[in-house]
């Protein structure tokens, strides 16, 4: 890789479609098969070998996140006010230019070092026309997962992972002009946002782990 990239795990939202009340669990800490989503997440970019950096980025959203982020001494934390999105995503931008940054939710833990690798693979040659690219999937890819879109792009054909590759020096100085590409891959399109797609994942991450002992065992 001739540029240097480094990576974001955006952790500050509310989660409010994963439910409300006093025993809620900050969504990037929800367990998944013995691990939380943002370890997952982590663990995927870090095997990767493709960032210079990797860094998670908080807000008051998310204080256990924040603690735990702080704690494991692995991982970079930005902290944000939490107003909103895009509001922390320009935030943590800023913070990283003249980069490239990869940003990517905290609710994907099903996402794999393969997976990263030809993401970032794919993104890189789009970066050269646009300063953000991202990764989509077939409206239709996504339903058959049992996965409900949150948005949609292209017409409402295809709907957004969360996934963007960012010039960071570009995109803080003019409008972001983003382009597209289509990766109908598990790894990429599962983002937990409720109770049922959190059994989703959990359903193929049993298949995801089988696959993988099989690969291992040489089946």
């Amino acid at each position: 890789m001739t540029t240097t990239v480094a990576a974001v795990i955006m952790c500050g939202g509310r989660g409010s479609r994963m439910g409300k009340g006093k025993g809620k669990i900050e969504k990037p800490m929800i367990e998944i098969a013995g691990r939380r989503f943002v370890e997952r997440v982590y663990l995927a970019l870090a095997k990767s070998g493709r960032f210079s950096r990797i860094a998670a980025a908080v807000s008051p959203n998310t204080p256990r996140t924040r603690e735990f982020l702080l704690s494991t001494g692995r991982v970079e934390v930005i902290d944000t006010p939490g107003v909103g999105y895009p509001q922390d995503l320009s935030l943590v931008l800023s913070r990283l230019v003249p980069e490239k940054v990869l940003v990517v939710p905290a609710d994907l833990p099903l996402l794999t070092p393969q997976a990263v690798e030809k993401a970032v693979d794919a993104l890189e040659g789009d970066l050269e026309r646009t300063p953000a690219a991202s990764i989509v999937f077939e409206i239709e890819f996504a339903e058959k997962l049992g996965v409900k879109p949150s948005v949609t792009v292209d017409g409402g054909g295809y709907c957004h992972s969360g996934i963007t590759l960012f010039d960071a020096g570009a995109v803080c100085n003019s409008a972001v002009d983003e382009s597209y590409v289509a990766m109908n891959m598990v790894e990429l399109a599962v983002n937990v946002n409720t109770k049922d797609e959190k059994e989703v994942a959990r359903r193929l991450l049993l298949v995801q782990n089988a696959q993988d002992l099989a690969r291992d065992e040489g089946l």
